[in-house]
């Protein structure tokens, strides 16, 4: 139980870390005083500054997978799918912003290291692009290209979040984004 604590601890510590000043930019002791326990703990539970980020984040992506996989088998019909996710990346985002930016800001120096088996969060965005798709609820698309398109209507504005273009909470954006990211893939269909 204490050692759960303590992993806890360290897991929230780093996050808001590696959230503020990225993997690179902290220190394993940075971490052990965010965390408020000794180096040899921080130790005792990784090896590495790179296996604690690796863990933290491949947990964050598998959980976000998972959900949003739970959402698209939820929601019936695509716009109510897509409206569904959006709105949970925009509630992530607003209840763990720190969270979201580590996965945001980290992903492509740590994604390709994740040895990681199931659905992340643009698998299950874009099954639900060729579900759709596939049944002729929606014009034929790339589902890839319409995959990109609706991920970087969330993510652009939480980018912009993170650096001060846009202020207060995305849920209320969320419905607004959904029909933006609606809206691209059956422009992508048309091309």
């Amino acid at each position: 139980m204490r050692a759960t604590g303590v992993k806890d601890k360290i897991g929230r510590a780093a996050i808001e870390l590696f959230a503020t000043h990225g993997v690179d930019g902290v220190s394993i002791a940075e971490i052990a005083v965010a965390a408020r326990v000794s180096q040899g703990a921080l130790y005792r539970h990784y090896r590495s500054k790179d296996e604690l980020a690796e863990q933290l984040f491949a947990a964050a992506y598998r959980q976000a997978g998972e959900e949003l996989t739970a959402i698209g088998a939820a929601k019936r019909g695509f716009a109510a799918r897509i409206a569904a996710m959006v709105a949970h990346f925009c509630a992530l985002y607003d209840r763990d912003a720190p969270l979201f930016r580590f996965m945001l800001l980290a992903q492509h120096k740590l994604l390709p290291r994740v040895d990681f088996h199931g659905p992340g969060p643009a698998t299950a965005v874009q099954a639900a692009v060729a579900e759709a798709a596939g049944c002729g609820e929606i014009a034929a698309v790339d589902s890839a290209a319409a995959t990109a398109a609706i991920l970087g209507i969330v993510l652009q504005t939480a980018v912009f979040h993170v650096y001060g273009r846009i202020g207060g909470p995305l849920a209320p954006r969320a419905p607004a984004l959904a029909r933006a990211a609606v809206a691209a893939v059956a422009a992508l269909a048309g091309a």
